[in-house]
């Protein structure tokens, strides 16, 4: 084996070692019911694609009411 050809298997490793630590990470927050994303990160997203004018008010209060709703059904599974 040349050089040229463990450059190639290297870099399949790394990106496929990559990818797959990213699908795991993502299958294994969803089998736990986690959102990976802070609630307060989504809430000042959504403030501010209010703010923009990307969504209206209604759109707003119905995706903040869907957060609180999937965080109550999150403690009540817990419990």
């Amino acid at each position: 084996m040349d050089t040229t050809e463990f450059g190639i298997w290297a870099m399949i490793a790394f990106w496929g070692s990559a990818i797959g630590g990213i699908v795991f990470a993502i299958s294994w927050a969803r089998a736990k019911g986690r959102n990976p994303v802070d609630r307060e990160l989504l809430l000042r997203s959504l403030k501010q694609r209010l703010e923009k004018g990307e969504i209206d008010e209604e759109e707003y209060r119905r995706r903040v009411a869907g957060l609180d709703a999937a965080e109550r059904e999150k403690s009540a599974k817990d419990k």
